[in-house]
């Protein structure tokens, strides 16, 4: 083809119309949200003689942070493959986690495999597969091409699937060593360079000064490090032509001179805390002797460097910073180290919310809220997180209130205020809401955006965050300003200047993001008399005053995040939640009292804030652990959310054993995502539960709609919610409102309580003298017999004569006989109570449960010893259990079908489970005792027969339907089912 047929004309004849062919909406016919376009096509701009972003840019609704993949344009007379197009296309997608791309000029296709780290010298041997345009007549060809990049395959996950299937980019360890972090992808190539980076900035900033202290050296350094990469941020789109990285130390002969002339120059233009002038950093007695920092700017330098800011997602940039500041600079009289936090060395590390995981609470709070609304309407309304981190959270709310309002201006457009260029009128100088406008026209689409002074107006009315970390706070502000500039250019920037020539780029976020701790308020001094350090490291916040014009509306229309989930501690050392006076705090402040039970975790003090902190008829999202639905110790937590919330919901995450199917992977935790509107429920008002097996909104999932006295009714005294489908918790429902059934707590006579002797406590007294009492304990228990052959290496004795003799009490003695569940019933899923009676008369371990009968109770204690062993109780404790641990509680609230023994129907039935559990008890015996596998077998089968005997009589009990029987034996259908009302 001849020379003079260029990219553009390729783009415009042939390689538009090839990709609008696989299904995309190239031309933005149907997609005019500039927001919202599954394909970005950019324009050929160089800047510095390098091209800072691809031509093509494809994504997939709603994901509009992260690409798909990338297709890098040719004209068609050039050679395709040289190593420069190979690098540059690699470069782009490696620094948005692409792992395949494309590089086209029509007549050939070339796709590359980018999940390794660019390098020129090896950029070649990435090509993965070619294409030519006569192989698009091939069907099968076309076949293959067709079903890894149109549309619809995209859409599948095809791209994702199908680099799955290649070789891990870890290699063999001499493709490691080729270059320098070959084998990561991005946000951890970029983390580990970040981290040697503060390393190496720490021992050189403490070895020219030696008086700092730790919170002044890890300050300076983080400080230092956020210029240098927002420098680079500035200077890859463009924006920040006159000084850059790797031109530091070209006007003064020394890096450092210049970094400090730079960041007075770049505060005047900039504002905000980047490159505010700080009190030790920017003083002239500061000193930088070594060439460390010398050493870093070269790193970065864009010539150096394969980093391109342009292009990586601000969310990965959050991600990268999120784990950063696990850790934290020591200082001592000489040396500088870095280590990481306790309560993250604690954790295991940092768990960083991921990206689908925020757009779903900020579309289910924020996105919910202003639907339907003018931005006029929205102007005044303010969305928080009060644990914001690095910002991640603060991020998806400012990307969901960018869109909303872009959305809506080109919906309306005759409402939208124009940019105007022109600084005069005939009646004198134009206003600044004249200069600003909400909108500018897209050169290109001719579609909308939104002026970086309606931006910077949207972020500092709506967008607002705490947290204790004062690094934390920076980089949640830092992370903002990239978000704010993300879509400006060189042109757009210099046009703001020219129009507010007193303005900086960038706001002061100082009143909006606040170091302060969201837990521990002003009241601390009423309660505790503190030393003026020890005020300082707590960092009491009080929101009222923080937040004036929030609170003169009522508070935060919403609250998202994902809050600390440690658990709070006495004598937790350098912890940065101050644990020892937290742990009295909480105790003492009324306002924390709904978080109180078990141990503290902090995750429910944030729930209980959030909830205070949010005004009415306001949302409420977080991503918190499982336990908030069923365990006891949150029970106080979770009653306060029905009783001052509605529509609630839950997206459970279960954990299973494929720890890349986890919302944080290596975190043995399962989570669920809460969602809650604060205003009065009604006794109408329901709530949602949706159980995700794989942590994704798009598999298949469990869903049940509770009204909130149903919950009442299974479980009244810890309101338990639990992880079902609709069809199983009516089943559950009528379990417990049959009118003759009753709880096991409620039956006269029956005492339930967990086994008296503690081990570790009355060690002393135990022995492995036979001639004692027997201490039972849990893992000698199975159903309907005590493993004697088993327990073997774990039986033990009581010496209760010195233990009465020392002033204790016998336990339960009274009560025979007596019926004894394990406590901990070990990985056997199908069984969850586990119980047996137990005569003679032996003292209970603490791994057991007892329920021991009185002479008032009327029932013979072998018909509850059927009911409790029976499949259907399996199925029902299974319902709302969320552990191994078989609780008293538990075993409390269990349904019982209380016969009336007068009348002779409910004589039979009592009478028949008594005879049939006796048998079992005695076949139970003899299959233990057979010396033959003849024997053995034959004793086995009938306990199998009895089970089955015992199983249809307590379902007769309970009054089940035969589809309900399949319900509970897993023989119904199962899969999403509709909510019932």
């Amino acid at each position: 083809m001849s020379p003079s047929y260029s990219e553009a004309q390729a783009r415009l004849s042939f390689i538009d119309k090839f990709w609008t062919a696989l299904g995309w909406d190239v031309s933005h016919s149907v997609q005019k949200n500039p927001y919202e376009q599954e394909v970005r096509v950019e324009k050929t701009v160089t800047v510095g003689g390098a091209q800072k972003k691809a031509d093509y840019a494809f994504y997939i609704a709603p994901i509009f942070t992260a690409p798909l993949f990338y297709v890098e344009a040719k004209k068609p007379s050039a050679t395709l493959d040289t190593p420069d197009n190979c690098f540059q296309l690699l470069r782009y997608a490696w620094n948005t986690n692409c792992p395949l791309s494309v590089l086209h000029d029509f007549e050939e296709l070339i796709v590359l495999d980018c999940r390794w780290r660019p390098d020129v010298a090896t950029a070649q041997s990435r090509i993965w597969k070619r294409f030519h345009y006569t192989d698009f007549l091939d069907p099968e060809k076309f076949r293959f091409l067709y079903h890894l990049f149109s549309r619809e395959a995209a859409a599948d996950g095809a791209i994702a699937k199908r680099a799955a299937e290649l070789p891990k980019p870890r290699g063999k360890s001499q493709q490691r060593n080729l270059f320098k972090h070959s084998h990561l992808r991005i946000d951890e190539a970029f983390l580990s360079e970040l981290e040697q980076w503060r390393e190496d900035l720490a021992k050189s900033f403490k070895r020219d000064n030696p008086n700092l202290d730790s919170e002044t050296l890890t300050e300076v350094t983080q400080r230092t490090l956020d210029r240098l990469v927002f420098l680079r941020f500035l200077e890859d789109k463009g924006i920040e032509q006159r000084t850059t990285v790797g031109g530091l130390g070209g006007a003064s002969g020394t890096p450092w001179v210049d970094f400090q002339s730079a960041s007075r120059r770049l505060d005047r233009i900039y504002n905000g805390a980047i490159f505010r002038r700080h009190p030790v950093l920017d003083a002239d007695s500061f000193v930088v002797a070594s060439d460390a920092f010398a050493g870093i700017c070269e790193e970065l330098d864009s010539r150096n460097s394969v980093y391109n800011f342009d292009v990586i997602p601000i969310h990965i940039l959050g991600s990268i910073y999120e784990r950063f500041l696990g850790s934290v600079i020591i200082a001592t009289a000489k040396q500088a180290r870095v280590e990481q936090k306790p309560e993250v060395r604690k954790a295991g590390g940092v768990y960083y919310t991921p990206e689908y995981i925020v757009r779903h609470i900020v579309e289910q709070t924020v996105g919910r809220l202003i639907a339907g609304k003018t931005p006029d309407q929205i102007e005044f309304m303010s969305f928080a997180d009060i644990a914001c981190g690095s910002g991640s959270f603060l991020l998806g709310v400012f990307e969901c209130l960018l869109k909303y309002h872009t959305l809506w201006y080109n919906e309306n457009p005759t409402k939208a205020r124009l940019h105007s260029a022109a600084k005069y009128t005939s009646k004198g100088k134009l206003s600044r809401a004249e200069k600003a406008g909400d909108c500018r026209r897209d050169e290109d689409s001719g579609a909308l955006r939104l002026t970086l002074e309606k931006k910077r107006q949207i972020l500092l009315n709506n967008v607002f965050g705490t947290d204790l970390d004062p690094q934390a706070v920076e980089v949640a502000q830092f992370s903002l300003y990239l978000k704010l500039l993300e879509d400006e250019t060189a042109g757009t920037t210099h046009q703001y200047q020219l129009d507010f020539e007193k303005d900086a780029l960038l706001p002061s976020l100082d009143q909006n993001i606040i170091c302060g701790n969201a837990l521990i308020g002003s009241d601390i001094s009423g309660l505790f008399s503190l030393l003026p350090e020890e005020e300082e490291k707590i960092r009491p916040l009080d929101y009222q005053s923080a937040f004036p014009n929030v609170f003169k509306r009522g508070g935060f229309d919403s609250i998202v995040g994902n809050p600390p989930y440690d658990v709070v501690e006495k004598n937790r050392g350098q912890a940065s939640w101050p644990h020892d006076l937290l742990h009295q705090y909480v105790r003492e402040a009324p306002h924390l009292a709904h978080a109180l039970g078990g141990k503290l975790n902090l995750y429910r003090f944030f729930i209980v804030r959030a909830l205070e902190l949010v005004r009415a008829g306001g949302a409420f999202g977080y991503i918190v652990p499982l336990s908030i639905l069923a365990d006891i110790s949150c029970a106080a937590t979770r009653r306060h959310l029905l009783a001052v919330s509605s529509e609630i919901s839950s997206d459970c995450f279960p954990q299973k054993d494929n720890a890349t199917r986890r919302v944080f992977i290596d975190a043995k935790l399962s989570t669920c995502i809460l969602l809650a509107i604060r205003k009065p429920p009604t006794v109408s008002d329901r709530v949602t539960v949706r159980v995700y097996p794989w942590n994704s909104f798009e598999d298949t999932f469990k869903k049940s709609v509770f009204r909130r006295n149903q919950l009442s009714l299974i479980d009244p005294l810890y309101s338990s919610i639990p992880l079902v489908t609709q069809s199983e918790f009516d089943t559950c429902v009528k379990l417990h409102s049959a009118k003759d059934n009753v709880r096991f707590i409620d039956v006269a006579g029956v005492n339930i309580t967990r086994g008296e002797i503690n081990q570790t406590i009355y060690r002393e007294y135990i022995s492995d003298n036979s001639s004692l009492v027997r201490l039972l304990k849990g893992v000698e228990i199975a159903a309907y017999q005590i493993k004697e052959k088993l327990s073997q290496g774990h039986r033990e004795w009581f010496d209760e004569a010195r233990f009465l003799s020392a002033g204790n009490s016998r336990r339960q003695q009274a009560f025979e006989p007596r019926i004894a569940t394990q406590r901990i019933t070990g990985v056997d899923e199908r069984l969850r109570v586990v119980a047996t009676e137990v005569t003679p008369v032996c003292y209970f371990a603490d791994s057991t449960n007892s329920i021991a009968l009185s002479k008032i109770c009327k029932y013979n204690a072998r018909y509850l010893l059927g009911i409790l062993n029976s499949r259907l109780i399996q199925w029902r404790f299974k319902l709302t259990s969320t552990n191994n641990n078989v609780g008293t509680n538990e075993l409390e609230n269990l349904p019982f079908p209380a016969l009336d023994l007068k009348k002779s129907d409910g004589r039979n039935r009592h009478d028949k489970m008594v005879d049939l559990v006796t048998q079992m008890l005695e076949a139970k015996k003899q299959e233990a005792a057979a010396g033959n596998d003849v024997k053995r077998d034959f004793w086995s089968r009938k306990t199998q027969g009895l089970d089955r005997q015992i199983d249809n009589l307590v379902y007769e009990l309970y009054g089940l339907t035969p589809e309900e029987i399949d319900l509970v034996e897993g023989n119904a259908p199962a899969g999403k089912e509709p909510a019932h009302d």
